[in-house]
């Protein structure tokens, strides 16, 4: 159903800003700020409601993804049957043009044009699954004591090895080796968080199970696919995920001057692909079919790297093909011969 009005959240950590404008009309523009909490989300609500005459169905609010600055607002606004479009802050950007004054309101405004504009491709915000939300939360936490084990393995091995005879760099390489081990500790707790959470769940559980029967797929990468497709729901296709985590790739060709080969972008999901590097390395190691797809490709001459995308997009399209037709991965299954019209 086609809006008639819109309005424009610009998110930070303790306040938004909201604009709302009739159509395209900015001479109807209207601004305001409130506090990223719950009182703000319902003043807000109460504000918009006296800007306007129009019902509740010709809203359309819009906002820039930015994590959980924009979550509780819309998860407010979907459990009051409004329609929340959450976009790509990258894709909001780049439909502004030159741009050369920016502040709060100014962004607002913007993302309410941005919202008449483009209307069509909107996606309502759906409201979050608290198993999801739970997998991303622990996801996060995983994540952050990984590095900090990162930190204390760096300094270990760099003060230990070249300060050997110091007393200061061996207390520090003590107490770094104390933290490792506990880090250690804490990062497996966490994966059998995340496990007791995903058993929980009937529809996580059959995601999972299906997923980590391809080889070179475990747990975190599990997790981390399942979180960022939203237990899949949230890409229709393979190709449009592989898009997303930069593994599709795309060239360029107009006029005479410009002719670039396929190459994937750099406007990609990196900590994803790099978990599915991992995974097609494992993958190139242990599954007959994809190994013998990598060395028939590589004596050809073809760029190692090129060869191991080739190998993540496969492993990317299986999930989907498994997750979509509900089976299990078979190392043996050979695909049936296409029947060629009589």
């Amino acid at each position: 159903m086609k809006k008639n009005l819109f309005i424009g959240i610009d998110f930070s950590k303790a306040t938004f800003d909201v604009s709302v404008i009739h159509g395209a009309d900015l001479e109807t523009a209207k601004h305001k700020q409130f506090a990223n909490v719950q009182t703000g989300y319902e003043e807000m609500l109460e504000w918009v409601k006296k800007q306007t005459y129009l019902p509740q169905t010709d809203w359309l609010f819009c906002g820039e993804n930015t994590g959980l600055y924009s979550l509780l607002l819309s998860e407010f606004l979907a459990k009051q049957g409004l329609v929340m479009w959450l976009d790509n802050p990258v894709q909001i950007k780049f439909s502004k043009g030159i741009c050369r004054d920016k502040n709060d309101k100014i962004d607002s405004r913007d993302i309410a044009l941005y919202a008449t504009r483009f209307q069509d491709r909107m996606r309502a915000y759906q409201l979050y699954d608290e198993n999801l939300k739970s997998l991303e939360l622990l996801q996060s936490y995983r994540e952050r004591l990984v590095n900090m084990r990162v930190i204390h393995q760096v300094s270990d091995k760099e003060l230990g090895g070249v300060l050997q005879e110091n007393a200061a760099a061996n207390f520090i390489c003590k107490r770094s080796q104390s933290d490792i081990e506990r880090l250690n500790k804490e990062i497996k707790e966490v994966e059998e968080e995340m496990k007791k959470v995903i058993y929980a769940n009937e529809k996580l559980n059959e995601t999972y199970a299906i997923i980590i029967s391809i080889v070179g797929i475990g747990l975190i990468n599990a997790v981390a696919i399942i979180v960022a497709t939203r237990n899949f729901t949230r890409f229709e296709t393979g190709r449009q995920f592989a898009t997303f985590v930069g593994l599709a790739p795309f060239g360029k060709d107009s006029g005479t001057c410009l002719k670039t080969p396929p190459h994937v972008s750099h406007l990609a999901n990196k900590r994803i692909k790099a978990l599915l590097t991992q995974a097609a390395l494992c993958a190139i190691r242990h599954d007959e079919k994809l190994q013998r797809y990598y060395q028939r490709k590589m004596a050809e001459g073809k760029h190692k790297g090129v060869v191991l995308n080739n190998v993540k997009n496969k492993l990317v399209h299986i999930m989907f093909a498994l997750v979509n037709s509900k089976e299990f991965y078979k190392k043996d299954y050979i695909r049936p011969a296409k029947q060629v019209a009589a």
